[in-house]
């Protein structure tokens, strides 16, 4: 990381339904476009790293989720930028729907997710989840 590049906090959400976790594409045209990843985005001035969870996950998928635990931390340098992330995670409330312009998203076994391309920090944070799920923290 360059001492000029900026350093970005970013909220995460590994939300489960069932043994099935949620994730979404990033959309065309944007940082890493048509990547996998899971629900999530930058924290806006003076925003907690949970309310930042909650706001993004209903940005980009339409669910209100009260109930997200912290689950993990990492950090990633990418081109120009250094980012922090923190995950946490939920359950899909049990009613939930997707909004109408929610972005593209699968609801997959942890396994599967593998297969996806799929953004390098969480791909530790799922090899994670593979080998010790995290049921007992939701």
């Amino acid at each position: 990381m360059a001492a000029s590049d900026p350093t970005i906090d970013v909220s995460v959400v590994i939300l489960f339904d069932g043994p099935l976790m949620l994730v979404n594409r990033r959309p065309e045209g944007s940082y890493f476009g048509g990547w996998w990843e899971w629900p999530g985005g930058k924290r806006t001035g003076g925003e907690s790293a949970v309310d930042c969870a909650r706001r993004e996950l209903k940005e980009e998928i339409g669910y209100d989720v009260a109930d997200l635990a912290e689950y993990a931390t990492a950090a990633a340098d990418y081109p120009g930028r250094h980012v922090r992330l923190t995950f946490f995670v939920g359950r899909k409330p049990a009613e939930a729907q997707p909004a109408p312009d929610a972005l593209e998203h699968r609801w997959l076994p942890p396994h599967e997710v593998r297969n996806l391309k799929f953004l390098e920090p969480n791909l530790r944070v799922l090899e994670q989840i593979i080998i010790q799920p995290p049921f007992d923290r939701i």
